[in-house]
């Protein structure tokens, strides 16, 4: 293995356990539901795999992506957890609820990973099925699938170093 990938794989290994952490936090704090990890894998296309996603990039002493992939009927249930009113299409303002959920997952993995000085961006909203995300250049980005009352959903995130 190359030290370059040996690197990254580290890298996202160490970022890891502060994203599924962040994740039950948020989804607990905000939507009163507690999410369970039913899987783990690398990912192998640029495909997120659900119809929304929110995709949020990362700068400082790592460079990367992280991006929350939700379900439409997840997307709607989580709007309406968050809101109070219901919604029938991924609107405007069903994707904004989306991108403040990853904006509250990113900030918190961000706060548990001190030591790194890392910035996010804003969330960025892309739907359709099919759509794609592309990673840092060498980067083989992880998934973290999840169940949940809300639906299935899968946070992605893919890592490495800045130099």
């Amino acid at each position: 293995m190359s030290t370059a990938i040996k690197q990254t794989s580290e890298l996202t290994a160490k970022i890891i356990n502060p994203l599924l952490a962040s994740t039950k936090d948020v989804f607990e704090m905000m939507l009163d539901c507690t999410p369970t990890r039913s899987g783990l894998s690398l990912k192998t296309k640029n495909s997120p795999e659900y119809e929304l996603s929110a995709v949020i990039g990362i700068t400082g002493n790592a460079l990367g992506t992280i991006v929350l992939s939700v379900k439409k009927q997840t997307a709607l249930n989580i709007y309406e957890s968050m809101l109070g009113t219901k919604a029938e299409e991924i609107d405007r303002e069903v994707m904004d609820a989306i991108g403040e959920i990853t904006n509250m997952i990113a900030g918190a993995a961000k706060a548990k990973l001190e030591s790194l000085s890392l910035s996010i961006s804003i969330p960025n909203l892309i739907s359709g099925k099919g759509h794609e995300v592309h990673y840092p250049t060498g980067v083989t980005p992880i998934c973290l699938s999840f169940d949940s009352d809300m639906g299935s959903f899968c946070v992605e995130a893919g890592f490495s170093s800045k130099d």
